[in-house]
């Protein structure tokens, strides 16, 4: 009875993530035959509609809300941040999809780059480089951008769930040679890192998100989990540690900005030198949270749990 309730649930848990890579592909094709003028309207009416119908997502936003700002923040103003996240989410992925459709002088400039010389004098010391990156403003085209600049950049990732969508999505990136290191088995996934490190090419890692097995840092003044494998391969591998962080500018260019390289604890103490180095890592995501907090994406995880 228990063996027939599990395939059930696979079948019913492979059934939904094939209606998902339906929707997403049937919007991916509409979206790359609509001209960018449009993206903003687009945007705009379809995340609000999105805002009103997600009930449970929009809850989620706004009890995060509520933990990182307390009564610092009126409702109205989270309520309008909660609002603008879904229709950043919307511009963003549309303008992922464009990516394809730009040439590479097309796709520079869609963004401003401050500090390329930080990650240019990082990547002079030869031994590859650590970067931290939040789930903020169009991150997908900050390594796109990147990597036109013919900087080594790559990311530590987990596919979307689903295979169906994580082969398309796999075919995607390739489409526009953006290297990516999808964590399917974490064991090649490793090696495959610290073989981009030791070709002396960058790699990203998003810090932002809760995992049970990370770090006890503060965040917004609260306790939370944060993942510690930017910090770890830092240590093990000796290279120097840059942030990457873009959000969008009022023109509608993304801002991408390079700080570092970041003075990193090195000691005999690995635990302790991971959970500093990574509690400064988040106090970096945080300044840019509060400076943008609508295009945060992580507001729609459980980011605030009780290690």
């Amino acid at each position: 009875m228990a063996k027939k309730r599990s395939r059930g649930k696979r079948i019913q848990k492979g059934i939904l993530h094939f209606i998902i890579f339906l929707f997403f592909v049937l919007n991916y094709y509409k979206i790359r035959l609509m001209p960018a003028v449009f993206y903003p309207v687009f945007a705009r009416i379809t995340g609000l509609m999105t805002f009103g119908t997600m009930r449970k997502n929009r809850k989620l936003i706004l009890k995060n809300l509520d933990i990182a700002y307390g009564d610092g923040m009126s409702r109205e103003e989270k309520i309008r941040i909660c609002r603008e996240i879904f229709v950043s989410i919307v511009l963003d992925l549309c303008e992922t999809i464009q990516i394809g459709k730009l040439t590479d002088q097309q796709l520079l400039d869609t963004a401003v780059i401050e500090g390329e010389e930080n990650l240019k004098t990082a990547l002079k010391e030869g031994k590859g480089v650590v970067a931290v990156c939040p789930h903020m403003g169009n991150f997908p085209k900050l390594q796109a951008v990147l990597t036109k600049k013919g900087l080594p950049v790559t990311y530590f990732s987990r596919p979307p769930s689903g295979d169906h969508l994580a082969r398309f999505f796999k075919r995607l990136i390739g489409s526009v040679n953006v290297p990516l290191i999808y964590v399917v088995d974490m064991k090649k996934a490793i090696k495959e890192s610290l073989k981009w490190l030791a070709g002396n090419g960058v790699l990203g890692f998003y810090i932002d998100q809760h995992t049970r097995s990370g770090v006890e840092v503060a965040f917004f003044n609260k306790k939370v989990f944060s993942p510690p494998g930017a910090a770890t391969f830092a240590r093990k591998c000796n290279c120097p540690v840059v942030g990457l962080f873009t959000y969008r500018m009022k023109d509608g260019k993304q801002k991408i900005i390079v700080e570092g390289p970041y003075p990193i604890q090195r000691t005999g103490n690995a635990a302790q030198d991971i959970q500093v180095n990574t509690a400064f890592f988040m106090q970096r995501v945080e300044h840019y949270v509060r400076q943008h907090p609508e295009q945060w994406f992580t507001w729609l995880s459980k980011r605030f749990r009780t290690p």
